[in-house]
Parts: C-alpha cells; sequence; structure tokens
C-alpha cells in the first residue's frame, strides 16, 4: 500500500520549506528562490520568513549571493534557519534541496 500523503495529498504536492531568521540574508534567500521558481510561496511572519514550495525545494548560494550584494554559503543558512519541513536531501557548497522522500 503507497503512503497517500498528508491530508491524502500525495507526497509530491506537500509543501516542503524552511523558517529564516528575518534579515537580509532571509530576504536575498527568498528572492533567490522566487526568481527560478514559480510555485515557491514567501510568507512574512512577525518573527520568521517562511519559503515553501510544493514538493521541492531548491536554494542556490550563488543566486543567494547576487541578491545579497556580498559572500553567502550554504553554512550561513544554518544560522539563519529556525526550522525547516520536507527532507534535506542535498546538502553542498553550490546547493540545498529540500524534497519529499518517497
Amino acid at each position: 500500500m503507497s503512503n497517500p500523503g498528508v491530508g491524502g495529498c500525495p507526497p509530491r504536492t506537500q509543501l516542503v520549506g524552511v523558517e529564516l531568521t528575518l534579515g537580509d540574508e532571509a530576504e536575498a534567500v527568498a528572492e533567490a528562490v522566487a526568481e527560478v521558481d514559480p510555485e515557491a510561496v514567501v510568507t512574512r511572519l512577525p518573527a520568521v520568513l517562511m519559503v515553501e514550495s510544493p514538493g521541492r525545494l531548491e536554494i542556490d548560494p550563488a543566486r543567494v549571493r547576487e541578491h545579497l550584494g556580498r559572500d553567502w554559503s550554504v553554512d550561513d543558512l544554518q544560522v539563519i534557519m529556525a526550522s525547516y519541513f520536507g527532507f534535506i536531501s542535498r546538502w553542498e557548497p553550490d546547493g540545498v534541496v529540500l524534497e519529499w522522500m518517497t
């Protein structure tokens, strides 16, 4: 029997994402993701900025650097990431991928 996912939705359509501490770096991550992922949703809450997408979310540090205007690496993501949902399937210097694994 296959896993129907949360609320009966297939795992591919479940949201994955990150909750980031507010600031310039969080804004740059959100802008970089939204630039390449038309399904990405950015939600600004009082304490965090949420970036979520159905099924898969990719963070490209080169794009984040462009938006931030200074050096930035995936190690810096650990400092501002308050939480995440989904599985981190890739954490490399050239990018981070969160997705649901089936």
